[in-house]
Protein backbone atom coordinates (compact mmCIF):
# COMPACT_ATOMS: atom_id res chain seq x y z
CA UNK A 1 0.00 0.00 0.00
CA UNK A 2 1.31 3.60 -0.49
CA UNK A 3 0.02 6.30 0.97
CA UNK A 4 0.87 10.40 0.36
CA UNK A 5 0.94 11.85 3.82
CA UNK A 6 1.33 15.80 4.43
CA UNK A 7 1.53 15.85 7.64
CA UNK A 8 2.64 13.00 9.11
CA UNK A 9 1.37 11.56 12.57
CA UNK A 10 3.61 10.59 15.59
CA UNK A 11 2.98 6.72 14.36
CA UNK A 12 4.16 6.62 10.84
CA UNK A 13 7.21 9.17 11.96
CA UNK A 14 8.14 6.85 14.41
CA UNK A 15 8.35 3.92 11.74
CA UNK A 16 10.05 5.80 9.24
CA UNK A 17 12.50 6.95 12.08
CA UNK A 18 13.16 2.92 12.71
CA UNK A 19 13.54 2.30 8.91
CA UNK A 20 15.94 4.98 8.19
CA UNK A 21 18.14 3.86 11.38
CA UNK A 22 18.17 0.13 9.54
CA UNK A 23 19.51 1.61 6.22
CA UNK A 24 21.76 4.20 7.77
CA UNK A 25 23.46 1.12 9.31
CA UNK A 26 23.19 -1.05 6.12
CA UNK A 27 24.30 1.79 3.57
CA UNK A 28 26.88 3.75 5.85
CA UNK A 29 24.34 6.77 5.70
CA UNK A 30 24.82 9.87 7.70
CA UNK A 31 22.07 11.92 6.78
CA UNK A 32 18.89 11.86 8.36
CA UNK A 33 15.37 12.52 6.52
CA UNK A 34 13.97 16.12 6.74
CA UNK A 35 9.82 15.36 8.20
CA UNK A 36 8.80 18.87 8.20
CA UNK A 37 5.72 19.83 6.21
CA UNK A 38 5.64 23.41 7.23
CA UNK A 39 7.94 24.87 4.41
CA UNK A 40 6.24 23.59 1.20
CA UNK A 41 4.68 25.95 -0.95
CA UNK A 42 1.55 24.04 -1.52
CA UNK A 43 -0.26 22.71 1.59
CA UNK A 44 -1.22 19.95 -0.53
CA UNK A 45 2.32 18.66 -1.10
CA UNK A 46 2.67 15.64 0.55
CA UNK A 47 5.81 15.51 2.81
CA UNK A 48 6.04 11.82 3.00
CA UNK A 49 5.39 8.64 0.78
CA UNK A 50 5.44 5.92 2.64
CA UNK A 51 5.21 2.14 1.16
CA UNK A 52 3.53 -1.03 3.27
CA UNK A 53 3.54 -4.64 3.32
CA UNK A 54 1.00 -6.21 5.91
CA UNK A 55 0.96 -3.16 7.64
CA UNK A 56 4.77 -3.25 7.66
CA UNK A 57 6.74 -0.30 6.45
CA UNK A 58 9.41 -1.08 4.07
CA UNK A 59 9.67 1.91 1.89
CA UNK A 60 9.48 5.62 2.54
CA UNK A 61 10.00 8.96 0.73
CA UNK A 62 10.25 12.82 1.55
CA UNK A 63 8.85 15.22 -0.43
CA UNK A 64 9.85 18.68 -0.40
CA UNK A 65 8.68 21.49 -2.44
CA UNK A 66 9.59 25.00 -0.91
CA UNK A 67 9.07 26.24 -4.96
CA UNK A 68 6.65 25.13 -7.16
CA UNK A 69 9.99 24.61 -9.76
CA UNK A 70 11.54 21.11 -8.27
CA UNK A 71 10.73 18.86 -5.38
CA UNK A 72 13.70 17.35 -3.35
CA UNK A 73 13.29 13.45 -2.88
CA UNK A 74 15.21 11.02 -0.42
CA UNK A 75 14.34 7.30 -0.51
CA UNK A 76 14.88 4.84 1.55
CA UNK A 77 13.49 0.80 1.08
CA UNK A 78 14.44 -1.55 3.63
CA UNK A 79 17.32 -3.95 2.65
CA UNK A 80 15.07 -7.18 2.60
CA UNK A 81 12.43 -5.24 0.17
CA UNK A 82 15.03 -4.33 -1.97
CA UNK A 83 14.99 -4.51 -6.07
CA UNK A 84 11.25 -5.69 -5.98
CA UNK A 85 9.69 -2.31 -7.05
CA UNK A 86 9.48 -0.36 -4.07
CA UNK A 87 11.47 2.78 -5.14
CA UNK A 88 9.95 2.65 -8.76
CA UNK A 89 6.44 2.41 -7.46
CA UNK A 90 7.36 5.50 -4.92
CA UNK A 91 9.06 7.53 -7.98
CA UNK A 92 5.58 7.02 -9.55
CA UNK A 93 3.58 7.77 -6.83
CA UNK A 94 5.93 11.68 -6.06
CA UNK A 95 5.63 11.97 -10.06
CA UNK A 96 1.59 11.56 -9.76
CA UNK A 97 1.27 14.24 -6.50
CA UNK A 98 4.08 16.56 -8.55
CA UNK A 99 1.91 16.92 -11.91
CA UNK A 100 -0.71 17.86 -9.69
CA UNK A 101 1.07 20.50 -8.42
CA UNK A 102 3.01 21.35 -11.69
CA UNK A 103 6.50 20.52 -9.99
CA UNK A 104 8.47 20.05 -13.54
CA UNK A 105 11.46 18.15 -12.07
CA UNK A 106 12.67 16.68 -9.31
CA UNK A 107 15.54 16.69 -7.53
CA UNK A 108 17.07 12.84 -6.56
CA UNK A 109 19.55 13.29 -3.15
CA UNK A 110 22.17 10.58 -2.54
CA UNK A 111 25.27 10.13 -0.53
CA UNK A 112 27.88 8.57 -3.13
CA UNK A 113 28.94 6.04 -0.57
CA UNK A 114 25.86 4.20 -0.90
CA UNK A 115 26.22 1.24 -3.24
CA UNK A 116 22.52 0.41 -3.46
CA UNK A 117 21.32 4.39 -4.04
CA UNK A 118 24.12 4.94 -6.95
CA UNK A 119 23.25 1.22 -8.23
CA UNK A 120 19.43 2.79 -8.65
CA UNK A 121 20.73 5.66 -9.60
CA UNK A 122 22.29 4.79 -12.77
CA UNK A 123 18.93 2.88 -14.00
CA UNK A 124 17.56 6.92 -14.37
CA UNK A 125 18.51 9.34 -16.80
CA UNK A 126 19.53 12.35 -14.86
CA UNK A 127 21.80 15.15 -14.57
CA UNK A 128 24.18 15.88 -11.40
CA UNK A 129 22.95 19.68 -10.44
CA UNK A 130 25.01 20.25 -7.34
CA UNK A 131 26.57 18.82 -4.50
CA UNK A 132 25.78 19.87 -0.76
CA UNK A 133 28.05 18.96 2.39
CA UNK A 134 26.26 18.88 6.01
CA UNK A 135 28.44 19.68 8.40
CA UNK A 136 27.80 19.35 12.55
CA UNK A 137 28.79 21.84 14.95
CA UNK A 138 32.24 20.96 17.44
CA UNK A 139 30.08 21.64 20.52
CA UNK A 140 33.23 21.56 22.61
CA UNK A 141 34.10 24.74 21.37
CA UNK A 142 31.87 27.45 22.74
CA UNK A 143 30.07 30.11 20.09
CA UNK A 144 30.71 32.57 23.06
CA UNK A 145 34.59 33.17 21.66
CA UNK A 146 33.03 33.35 17.95
CA UNK A 147 33.20 36.78 16.66
CA UNK A 148 30.42 39.39 16.78
CA UNK A 149 30.44 42.54 15.26
CA UNK A 150 29.89 45.42 17.89
CA UNK A 151 25.57 46.44 17.38
CA UNK A 152 24.81 43.30 16.15
CA UNK A 153 21.86 41.69 17.87
CA UNK A 154 19.50 39.02 17.90
CA UNK A 155 15.82 38.92 17.15
CA UNK A 156 12.95 36.54 17.55
CA UNK A 157 10.66 36.94 14.50
CA UNK A 158 6.82 37.88 14.49
CA UNK A 159 4.16 38.29 11.74
CA UNK A 160 4.73 41.61 11.91
CA UNK A 161 8.59 41.54 10.76
CA UNK A 162 7.43 39.81 7.53
CA UNK A 163 7.74 42.69 5.47
CA UNK A 164 11.60 43.32 6.44
CA UNK A 165 12.31 39.46 6.53
CA UNK A 166 11.01 39.28 3.14
CA UNK A 167 13.14 42.51 1.76
CA UNK A 168 16.08 40.94 3.53
CA UNK A 169 15.61 37.20 2.30
CA UNK A 170 14.35 38.88 -1.58
CA UNK A 171 17.62 40.93 -1.59
CA UNK A 172 20.35 38.69 -0.27
CA UNK A 173 19.03 35.39 -2.19
CA UNK A 174 18.10 37.22 -5.27
CA UNK A 175 14.40 36.21 -5.35
CA UNK A 176 11.05 37.83 -5.94
CA UNK A 177 10.03 39.82 -2.96
CA UNK A 178 6.08 37.84 -2.89
CA UNK A 179 7.47 34.48 -2.97
CA UNK A 180 9.82 35.57 0.22
CA UNK A 181 7.15 36.93 1.75
CA UNK A 182 5.45 33.17 1.36
CA UNK A 183 8.35 31.45 2.60
CA UNK A 184 8.75 33.67 5.33
CA UNK A 185 5.19 33.16 6.41
CA UNK A 186 5.54 29.32 6.26
CA UNK A 187 8.65 29.57 8.61
CA UNK A 188 6.79 31.65 11.20
CA UNK A 189 4.08 29.15 10.55
CA UNK A 190 5.91 26.34 11.56
CA UNK A 191 5.89 24.33 14.81
CA UNK A 192 9.64 23.13 14.51
CA UNK A 193 11.34 25.82 13.13
CA UNK A 194 12.12 29.97 14.96
CA UNK A 195 13.41 32.74 12.30
CA UNK A 196 14.96 35.32 13.50
CA UNK A 197 16.66 38.54 11.90
CA UNK A 198 19.58 40.32 13.21
CA UNK A 199 20.05 44.57 13.51
CA UNK A 200 23.31 46.48 13.14
CA UNK A 201 23.16 49.75 15.41
CA UNK A 202 19.15 49.07 15.16
CA UNK A 203 18.84 47.96 11.54
CA UNK A 204 17.93 45.04 9.88
CA UNK A 205 20.38 43.91 8.33
CA UNK A 206 20.19 39.76 8.17
CA UNK A 207 18.15 36.66 8.67
CA UNK A 208 18.61 32.75 10.05
CA UNK A 209 16.10 30.25 10.88
CA UNK A 210 16.78 27.46 13.97
CA UNK A 211 15.35 24.80 13.19
CA UNK A 212 14.23 21.24 15.90
CA UNK A 213 13.73 18.06 15.27
CA UNK A 214 15.00 15.37 17.84
CA UNK A 215 17.20 16.99 20.01
CA UNK A 216 18.64 18.62 16.94
CA UNK A 217 19.05 21.76 15.71
CA UNK A 218 19.20 23.32 11.67
CA UNK A 219 20.34 26.41 10.91
CA UNK A 220 18.61 27.49 8.03
CA UNK A 221 18.14 30.35 5.31
CA UNK A 222 21.15 32.99 6.30
CA UNK A 223 21.25 35.86 4.53
CA UNK A 224 22.79 39.22 4.30
CA UNK A 225 22.03 42.36 2.84
CA UNK A 226 24.42 42.71 -0.13
CA UNK A 227 24.83 46.06 0.41
CA UNK A 228 26.78 44.71 3.85
CA UNK A 229 28.21 41.65 2.95
CA UNK A 230 31.99 40.69 3.55
CA UNK A 231 32.02 42.86 6.62
CA UNK A 232 31.80 40.02 9.41
CA UNK A 233 27.88 40.43 9.82
CA UNK A 234 27.12 36.72 8.25
CA UNK A 235 30.20 35.62 10.45
CA UNK A 236 28.15 37.16 13.91
CA UNK A 237 24.89 35.73 13.02
CA UNK A 238 26.01 32.42 12.67
CA UNK A 239 27.56 32.88 16.30
CA UNK A 240 24.51 34.55 17.81
CA UNK A 241 22.19 31.47 16.01
CA UNK A 242 24.79 29.07 18.31
CA UNK A 243 24.20 31.14 20.88
CA UNK A 244 20.46 30.78 20.79
CA UNK A 245 20.69 27.09 19.93
CA UNK A 246 22.87 26.78 23.15
CA UNK A 247 20.76 28.75 25.38
CA UNK A 248 17.65 26.35 24.55
CA UNK A 249 19.97 23.25 25.46
CA UNK A 250 20.38 22.18 22.23
CA UNK A 251 24.57 21.61 21.49
CA UNK A 252 23.68 19.22 18.50
CA UNK A 253 23.74 21.63 15.50
CA UNK A 254 23.79 21.07 11.63
CA UNK A 255 24.12 23.01 8.64
CA UNK A 256 24.16 22.29 5.37
CA UNK A 257 26.05 24.07 2.35
CA UNK A 258 26.43 24.04 -1.45
CA UNK A 259 29.65 22.97 -3.24
CA UNK A 260 29.59 26.25 -5.52
CA UNK A 261 29.56 28.38 -2.38
CA UNK A 262 32.64 27.88 -1.18
CA UNK A 263 32.66 31.25 0.64
CA UNK A 264 29.96 30.37 3.19
CA UNK A 265 31.94 26.81 3.09
CA UNK A 266 34.93 28.50 4.76
CA UNK A 267 33.07 30.59 6.91
CA UNK A 268 30.90 27.24 8.73
CA UNK A 269 34.15 25.79 8.46
CA UNK A 270 36.39 28.90 10.77
CA UNK A 271 33.27 28.87 12.79
CA UNK A 272 33.66 25.72 14.26
CA UNK A 273 31.72 22.99 12.18
CA UNK A 274 33.28 19.77 10.58
CA UNK A 275 31.64 18.20 7.58
CA UNK A 276 29.72 15.17 7.88
CA UNK A 277 28.23 14.05 5.26
CA UNK A 278 28.17 14.90 1.02
CA UNK A 279 24.84 14.51 -1.01
CA UNK A 280 24.77 14.75 -4.79
CA UNK A 281 21.59 16.12 -6.31
CA UNK A 282 20.87 14.94 -9.32
CA UNK A 283 18.16 16.62 -11.89
CA UNK A 284 15.35 14.23 -13.23
CA UNK A 285 11.88 15.39 -14.97
CA UNK A 286 8.83 13.86 -13.62
CA UNK A 287 7.44 12.72 -17.10
CA UNK A 288 10.35 9.94 -16.73
CA UNK A 289 7.97 8.39 -14.32
CA UNK A 290 4.22 9.03 -15.70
Amino acid sequence: MIHSIPRPEAAILHAVRELERVCQTHDSLKGSLFLDPSLNFSPDAPCLITYSEADALVGAMTFFAPTQEEAELVALTHPNFRRKGVFRALMKEAAIQAAALDIPDFLLVCEPQSKDGTATLSTIEKTLDHTEFALRYDHTQSPDVLFVPEGLTLHRATEADVPVLSQISADSFSEEAERAAHFMELALASDTRQQYFARLNGEPVAIGALGYEDGEATLYGLGVLTSLQNKGIGRGLVALLLREAFAQDTHDILIEVDNTNARAHHLYLSCGFVEEATYDYFRVPIKQFL
